[in-house]
């Protein structure tokens, strides 16, 4: 099978991110244990933030807007 174009276009395909986009347990709490004492994170390719943590801040960086639109405010 040939593959043209490997990206997924999230502005095209991922109107419905959220409501299938689980955060899962495992993964989040890994990602604060490495974060440790760190104040601020520069998150690239953030989609819609499933994995930010609330105690810290967070400056998200996504460049489909399909996915800006679904981030918690």
């Amino acid at each position: 099978m040939k593959i043209d174009n490997p990206a997924f276009n999230y502005d095209k395909s991922g109107q419905k991110y959220v409501i299938y986009r689980q955060t899962d347990p495992c993964i989040e709490a890994f990602i604060h244990q490495q974060l440790s004492d760190a104040r601020t994170i520069l998150n690239v390719g953030a989609r819609a933030g499933s994995y930010e943590p609330q105690d810290k801040y967070v400056v998200p960086v996504e460049p489909f807007i399909t996915m800006r639109q679904q981030r918690q405010s």
